[in-house]
């Protein structure tokens, strides 16, 4: 049988770093056996329902590559996909359960239910149906829904057997069924349940294999008693732990912070989100930390996912960043810096498009090791897009490079502006820049810090910036000189 596994998430917000950690799990198990991936949407609790939230997720999961065989927007045999527009099936099968004696009618009000679990609450009790429905006769039941009665539909739970099943993470699981209560499968409003919905979803849509959360486990033994009622195959379970933030502490599912599109908008690539969250919880048995997805679909394995909870760091994620960053080609870097900055800040973007294409890539090259997330080009940037507008005296002065005063800062912008009008430099060739600089600076007596640390002044206006010969390369002869003078000037 080919492989088929799915996403079913909840329209209620953000994709958050937990979910994308299991979507991207159900992806490469499903790439890596040639299946087939799904993307379904439980949208039945529409209480819980975010207006926008099921093209955000789309959109998101677009945004970092891992796009679904069959969804909403690219459907197949298998729809409908949102389960709002399931119902008629619901229905149908739903009274399969009940014909077959493996459901009931509950008609217990919401007052009863929940002076019920006040009382178990009070006695130190689980909190449990206490299946007063479940014993009415056949004809008590004829005669409430000839009454009108509102009422649900709950699962009969057989007594006194142990409900099993293996997980491919965490091995078998057994449960005895006493401890399962007779879920509600059809609310009053004729929707359906999660449990009951979605055991129906994935038998009817062929799904062999459910990756979730291990919060699932506790559920499991209320789908596997769901498909022993309809005499189905079950699929295979697997459930991978959540994910630990700072202090330890269990992300939050509704926190806009660890959503994906937060990483995102700080312009964390997508390569890096995908290797760093795929090796929290897996192990790849190697000392290799860099994979490209292709590389994580041949090698990734379920039964090498830990049982232990992991704990995401954005810091780390960061490291990761910087490594992509580092080893992109800059034009495609740059092609990629492109689409963020349309997405997130055109201001920006068309700020440094009035520059000439080839000026920008010499900044982006100089800054290609530095960058720790894409928003620090812009971070990192100003004084090349703008002259600097001030010019503090005390950030020329430096001890240790024997720059003590005005006149020591003067002489080394006069030395500078010499070399950088002399015609026989060529400003286009770094090696042609530095070899002259440092011929004249010998020359005159003169140390290298103590010429080119007050001409990095002069051409950044900030404390810390590339080097005074890589800015010179990056700027030019004439904006270099330009800066220079003005610096004279005022000081």
């Amino acid at each position: 049988m080919s492989i088929v596994t799915r996403f079913a998430p909840s329209p209620t917000g953000y994709v958050h770093i937990w979910s994308l950690r299991t979507v991207l799990y159900n992806y490469l198990f499903t790439k890596q056996n040639d299946g087939k991936f799904l993307l379904r949407i439980e949208d039945t609790d529409r209480s819980r329902y975010v207006e926008g939230s099921i093209e955000n997720m789309m959109n998101v999961l677009a945004s970092v590559w891992l796009i679904a065989d069959e969804g909403p927007n690219n459907p197949g045999a298998n729809g409908p996909y949102l389960q709002s527009e399931r119902l008629d099936i619901y229905q149908k099968y739903i009274k399969e359960l009940i014909a077959d004696d493996k459901a009931y009618y509950c008609f217990c009000t919401s007052e009863r239910l929940t002076e019920l679990r006040e009382e178990q609450q009070s006695l130190w009790l689980p909190t449990k149906y206490d299946k007063k429905c479940r014993y009415h006769s056949v004809q008590e039941t004829e005669d409430l829904l000839k009454e009108g009665k509102d009422f649900t539909v709950r699962l009969k739970v057989p007594e006194n057997i142990e409900v099993s099943f293996v997980d491919g993470i965490r091995g078998k699981i057994t449960i005895p069924s006493k401890d399962v209560d007779d879920q509600v499968l059809m609310k009053t409003d004729g929707f359906p349940t999660y449990h009951f919905a979605v055991v129906v979803d994935d038998h009817l849509m062929w799904v062999t294999d459910i990756i979730r959360w291990d919060e699932w486990i506790p559920s499991t033994p209320k789908h596997v008693l769901l498909y022993h009622a309809f005499g189905w195959e079950m699929p295979r379970f697997s459930h991978v732990p959540p994910l630990l933030g700072a202090g330890w502490k269990k992300l939050s599912k509704r926190t806009g912070d660890v959503s994906v599109e937060s990483f995102l908008e700080k312009w964390f690539l997508t390569e890096a989100i995908l290797n760093y969250i795929a090796l929290l919880g897996w192990n790849p048995k190697t000392t290799e930390e860099y994979f490209t997805i292709s590389e994580l679909i041949e090698r990734f394995k379920l039964s090498d996912v830990h049982r232990a909870w992991a704990v995401f760091e954005e810091d780390r994620m960061e490291w990761f960043n910087a490594h992509y960053i580092k080893n992109y080609n800059t034009q495609k870097l740059w092609d990629k810096l492109e689409t963020y900055l349309h997405r997130y800040d055109s201001t920006f973007l068309n700020k440094i498009l009035a520059f000439p294409a080839q000026y920008n890539l010499k900044i982006l090259a100089e800054l290609q090791t530095r960058l720790k997330r894409l928003i620090d080009f812009k971070e990192l940037t100003p004084f090349f897009y703008d002259d600097p507008t001030q010019i503090d005296i005390d950030l020329f002065l430096n001890e240790k490079m024997k720059i003590e005063s005005v006149e020591d800062v003067k002489n080394s912008l006069r030395l500078a502006l010499k070399v950088i009008e002399n015609s026989d430099i060529d400003v286009t060739n770094p090696e042609s820049i530095k070899d002259t600089f440092i011929e004249k600076i010998k020359e005159a007596e003169m140390k290298n810090g103590q010429v080119l640390w007050p001409v990095r002044v002069a051409l950044s206006g900030e404390k810390f910036s590339p080097g005074a010969l890589e800015l010179i390369y990056i700027l030019g002869r004439e904006k270099s000189i330009e800066r220079i003078q003005k610096t004279l000037k005022v000081i």
